[in-house]
């Protein structure tokens, strides 16, 4: 099943840093490529206190970003889930997509 913000989705753009520093950007071209460096790089950032938090919402797949709502893999999608991940876990990460359509592709 595709999810909206998944649908069209050719370009995902991470980015990691803080505004005080220079940003670091990587480009992947699906969700499926970029969940694995997301998902690894959100581990290296997470607190040590939430550690186990972080390990259960994975196993689970299901995150809570402020405490009440929660987002579901199953229900949202792959890309929201791994947002909400970042926001509640390493806020330091950004998750953009970008979708292009071969109009876009003609202009360039």
């Amino acid at each position: 099943m595709e999810h909206q913000d998944e649908q069209q989705a050719n370009r995902l753009v991470v980015l990691e840093g803080s505004p005080l520093g220079t940003p670091v950007a990587k480009t992947f071209a699906t969700i499926e490529e970029a969940e694995p460096f997301i998902v690894a790089r959100i581990r290296a950032n997470v607190a040590p206190k939430l550690r186990d938090r972080f390990e259960k919402a994975l196993a689970d797949k299901v995150v809570s970003e402020d405490g009440i709502a929660a987002v579901s893999e199953v229900i949202a999608g792959k890309l929201s889930f791994i947002r909400a991940l970042a926001t509640s876990y390493a806020p330091k990460i950004a998750i953009t997509s970008r979708r292009y359509d071969d109009e876009d592709d003609a202009r360039r």
